[in-house]
Order: structure tokens, then sequence, then C-alpha cells
């Protein structure tokens, strides 16, 4: 490897240059042995045509989706881009295996999809979650999507906890009622306050919902963050964790954050930035941690979305620009900011016993591996 691509870039294969922007002109560190590394983000996609809602907004969603894919990867490396056989749908070996046996990655969040309104079956199977977590038990935890407007929605909480084991629960904005686009705000005290009762009854202390990125031209206002506050006063024992954080809206959610030390900020979609617009997500990031939420970010990748070692390399390496630093009165990134943010926060508001999930994953077939295997080696046949 040339000496000026090992010193910025490391073996992610993008521009020295790039990587000099990201990391303010610091020679790359690898990523420490020692950090328990906690993907807050991890799905499938079921784009299958025939599980699309005939009239909606899904093959648009599906463009966007693999549109930001193709655009925040590294494009000096195509290695990292999904296969175009696997874009339709993806296995629990596919990222289990992109996540654990390709990346420096240790455990993640599985998120289940409630996207009723275009998709079919919510977009993103829960059963693959599943199967990673019974496969992966010492690296897998799960989000149970939900929709507010479900008939016996208490019960479904119930049901998902004492049958499907999840660990949290995650909404969405919009969903489709009898034919109708319906939004969903967290302050809504009839539709979500008993929604959260039930769920701290039953010892559930985080609530996710997805923010800051519409699903096409409909009902933005329920992407805003607004509603996070009430929500977040209202039930000082409940963690609200907000998806794609910053990505849209990042003043009002930095506000959030400084008010409501139960407001976490989950990095998902945020995250893809790095690359190509590390100024903006400096930006993002030096607000948030300027306002005291140091210890309420979550890296999150939403893999398949982007694969995770590349960024997650690059994050470890990322610098706010001094220059942002005295222009702005950022502070910087210190290691232990971003210990916090690659696992510890949200090993902290899932009350994980790491130590414990380290013992588990001791014993898988990722703890033997000597060396990260290619990217997305599962989904083109090898291993």
């Amino acid at each position: 490897m040339p000496e000026q691509t090992a010193k910025f870039g490391g073996k992610t294969g993008i521009d020295p240059k790039i990587a000099a922007r990201i990391s303010d002109g610091k020679a790359w560190e690898p990523l420490p042995d020692d950090i328990f590394v906690i993907d807050g983000v991890a799905h499938t996609y079921n784009h299958a045509p025939d599980n699309l809602i005939p009239g909606s907004y899904a093959p648009m969603m599906t463009q966007m989706l693999w549109g930001i894919h193709e655009f925040y990867t590294p494009r000096d490396t195509p290695k990292w881009l999904v296969p175009q056989q696997h874009r339709i749908m993806q296995d629990a070996d596919l990222i289990g295996h992109s996540l654990f046996g390709e990346s420096q990655v240790d455990a993640c969040v599985y998120h289940h999809l409630p996207i009723f309104n275009l998709f079919k079956d919510g977009g993103g199977p829960l059963y693959v979650g599943k199967e990673m977590r019974e496969r992966w038990p010492g690296r897998v935890l799960i989000y149970g999507g939900i929709s507010p407007y479900h008939d016996n929605v208490l019960d479904e909480i119930d049901r998902f906890l004492d049958e499907e084991k999840v660990s949290g629960f995650k909404f969405y904005p919009l969903d489709l009622v009898g034919g109708t686009v319906r939004g969903t705000r967290m302050d809504d005290e009839k539709l979500m306050f008993p929604l959260y009762e039930r769920m701290l009854k039953r010892g559930i202390k985080t609530v996710a919902m997805h923010k800051a990125i519409p699903f096409g031209n409909v009902g933005h206002e329920y992407f805003m963050v607004d509603d996070v506050n009430d929500a977040a006063t209202s039930f000082p024992e409940m963690n609200f964790e907000i998806f794609h954080g910053g990505f849209a809206f990042l003043e009002d959610t930095v506000l959030k954050a400084t008010y409501n030390s139960n407001v976490t900020i989950n990095l998902e979609g945020t995250s893809a930035l790095i690359f190509y617009a590390p100024e903006r997500l400096a930006h993002i990031l030096g607000s948030l941690v300027q306002a005291g939420a140091a210890d309420r970010i979550v890296w999150g990748t939403g893999v398949p979305v982007i694969h995770p070692q590349p960024f997650l390399e690059a994050f470890w390496n990322f610098q706010i620009p001094l220059s942002m630093q005295e222009g702005y009165a950022y502070p910087a990134l210190t290691p232990e900011i971003k210990r916090m943010m690659l696992g510890g926060t949200q090993a902290r508001i899932l009350s994980l016993d790491v130590e414990n999930l380290k013992r588990v994953a001791a014993t898988d077939e990722f703890a033997k591996r000597d060396r990260l295997a290619e990217p997305w080696t599962s989904g083109r046949g090898t291993k």
C-alpha cells in the first residue's frame, strides 16, 4: 500500500485527499481492539415488486434508498457496493457477515420495519432479525416495529415482548389506515401516551422514532422533531431515540437534546455524510456535543444502506476541523466521546451487560476470525 494511502484512509480505499479532510490532516489510526462496537441500526429491506403497496411512494423510496447507497459509498472502491442481486431482499447471512465478519462491529440492534403504508409486510421482516439473534445471541438485539394504529396495539406490545423478546420499539411517522395516510406525533396524548405507559409497565425504557428523512412528497411535518419535547418531559423515565438525527432540522434537534436528558440521537443516515460531506457532519456533531449531548449520541449505519466497516474506520479518525472548533466553539471529538458513541451509549440506554455479551459472542464463528473478510462476500457466494 502506498505510504500516502496508508497514512490517510487506512484500508477504506478512499481518496487520500478526502481522507485527510475527514481527519483534519491527522494520520489515520486503527480502531482499538478494546472497543465493543454496537451498530445501532441494521435492517433488511423487502423491496420485491409484489411487496409494494400499489399507488404508494414505495418505488420512490426504493430508488432513494439505493441512490443513497451509491452516492455515499466510497466511489473509488466498488467492492463496498451491495451486489445487485441482493438489493431486492437481504438474508441473515448477508447482514450478519457484513457486520461481524467483514467489519469491526461486535453487536447490533436489528430494526423490524413497520412501514405498512408502503410495503405489505412493513418493508423489513422480523424473522431475519430473529434468525440473526438465534445464531449470534451475544451480538444481536431487536427493536420491534409497531404502528400505533394497529388493532389492539397494547396487546401487540405485550406479544412482541412475550413472544419476540424485543429490547425496544420503533415507530414511523406515517401509516396507511383504511386507505388513508395517517401521521403520528410522539406527543399525541391519546394515540402514543398509553403505549409509553404500557412499555414502561413492562420494563421497556427505549422508544425510537424515524425522523428527518421523509418517504417522498407526503407528510413532511411528521418527520420534524417538534413533537419530541412534550413526550420527553411527560415521560422522564423513558428514553426517546431520534433516528437520522441532524440530517434535517438540526437546530430544533439540538434544542431538544439541550433541554431533555432523555433524548438520544441515532446517527443512522447522518453517519453516511462522513466521506463526501465531512464538514456537514462536523456541524451536526459539533452542535450536539456543544449542547452537552455527547453521551446521548448513538452510532448507526443502517446496514445494508452502507457497509459498516469503511464508515466505522473513518469515524474513529474523524475530527471536527480546527477552523470550525475556533469559528463555532465546537469541542473536539475526543477518543472518550467516540467510545460512548460507538457502543457505550447504546449499551446504557438498553441496560446491556456488555461483559456478558462478550462472553456469549466469544463462542461463535466470528470470534475466531484472524482478519476481516472482503465486503459482501456472503452475498457474492464466498466467505
